[in-house]
């Protein structure tokens, strides 16, 4: 016969288990973004990525869901397609960034450009108060969980004021960044 006291870090151990399991099925303990930010005279470069709980077709469902991005983005007030069906895709955004509009533009059309087969979803500016803007987005693996990737390029109109830091624009990226992770896997579930 198992001794009673033997067992109980056996228990323990389930207990945990379980518990662990039933955070990373609510997202609770869900990656954080790995952001880095180079700012300077060629503008702001920015490189994230982040593990999501979720598969890779559900990750191009949340970040091709332009109609719907505003919902789920902080910060972000519309998000809509403008372009005809069968044209090059167009998507108009419009966000109220407060200081981060010295970075991302409050106000911007893309151009995008959709390559489900290596799950890639590259974008530029074509319209908008920004000099320019170019980046990608870029899913990693099938099975959940899978790495998202984002990086862009932003030349703002003006210089950046003294007072915004890598730190400032890293901090607004990753929660941004973050919210696609978590719907993603909230879609998931």
């Amino acid at each position: 016969m198992k001794n009673p006291v033997n067992s109980v870090p056996d228990v323990l151990r389930r207990i945990a288990g379980f518990i662990v399991l039933c955070l990373l099925a609510q997202g609770a303990l869900s990656a954080q973004a790995r952001v880095k930010v180079d700012s300077g005279l060629t503008g702001v470069r920015v490189d994230a990525s982040q593990v999501v709980y979720a598969d890779a077709a559900t990750v191009w469902s949340t970040i091709t869901d332009y109609n719907r991005l505003a919902a789920f983005i902080p910060d972000m007030v519309s998000s809509r397609l403008i372009s005809a069906p069968g044209t090059p895709k167009r998507v108009e955004q419009i966000a109220d960034a407060g200081l981060f509009a010295f970075i991302m533009p409050d106000r911007v059309v893309l151009a995008m450009e959709e390559v489900p087969t290596n799950n890639a979803l590259r974008f530029r500016a074509i319209a908008g108060k920004v000099a320019s803007m170019s980046g990608e987005w870029r899913i990693v693996g099938n099975a959940s969980p899978v790495t998202l990737h984002y990086r862009a390029h932003v030349l703002p109109l003006t210089p950046l004021p003294p007072l915004v830091s890598e730190y400032f624009i890293e901090s607004e990226v990753r929660t941004r960044f973050e919210a696609v992770g978590n719907e993603a896997e909230r879609r998931m579930r």
